[in-house]
């Protein structure tokens, strides 16, 4: 038997045998790939810069929350006010017990109520309005003015505004702060404070118990000169 190598005959064609099959299957992934990338941008859709900010969740503004609150908590505490004539007594009998009747809890034993008053304007200067309340014994009714307001009762009145509702107590603060410069800007700097004194006031606000004592101090979200 021979043990040299066959070779093929003079003439005859030569042969690449398994060669052509093997790459079968990187066309195979290529089409894959190709359709997969074809679906992809099929089922994808492209925004412009507008839309991108658009659907942007937009950072949050204490200053645009306040002024989209402020209204539904003027109307709130316009509707559900006691009178300083009915509240004036429970707060001297029980001032913890008037708070809970009246008003919500702030936290620290404190509650804010809503509240209305009318009276005679006995003084007005740079911090306070005081009035006449006839049928309120024993508490000076007071409106502040300028850097007297705050806005943490105004924020409180009603209940619907929590902590829990922001990221932190800057921001919290912050929004009293804002309803604080809207009921500065918006009602306290257009009243005619120089001519204030001896005419009616129509106040309705927000009261916080454990200040003053003696005092129903009145943080204004409508005043009315009668």
């Amino acid at each position: 038997m021979s043990t040299a190598e066959e070779k093929p005959s003079a003439g005859a064609p030569a042969r690449r045998v398994g060669h052509g099959r093997s790459y079968l299957p990187r066309i195979i992934g290529a089409a894959i790939i190709v359709a997969l990338v074809g679906a992809m941008a099929a089922s994808t859709r492209w925004l412009n810069a507008e839309q991108v900010d658009a659907l942007t969740p937009k950072p949050f503004s204490p200053t645009e929350f306040a002024a989209q609150k402020f209204p539904e908590i003027q109307q709130k505490v316009i509707e559900k006010a006691v009178d300083a004539t009915e509240l004036a007594p429970a707060l001297a009998t029980d001032a913890a017990a008037a708070g809970a009747k009246f008003g919500v809890d702030s936290g620290s034993g404190k509650f804010t109520i809503p509240v209305k008053a009318e009276g005679t304007v006995a003084s007005v200067d740079e911090n306070w309005i005081v009035l006449d309340t006839p049928g309120v014994k024993g508490f000076t009714v007071r409106v502040p003015v300028g850097t007297t307001i705050s806005g943490n009762p105004i924020r409180d009145v009603t209940g619907d505004i929590h902590f829990g509702d922001f990221t932190d107590q800057t921001t919290y603060q912050e929004v009293a702060n804002q309803l604080k410069l809207l009921v500065q800007s918006e009602i306290m700097d257009k009243l005619p404070k120089d001519q204030l004194e001896g005419k009616t006031l129509s106040v309705h606000g927000a009261f916080t118990t454990g200040g003053a004592p003696n005092q129903i101090i009145i943080q204004p979200v409508q005043v009315e000169v009668r």
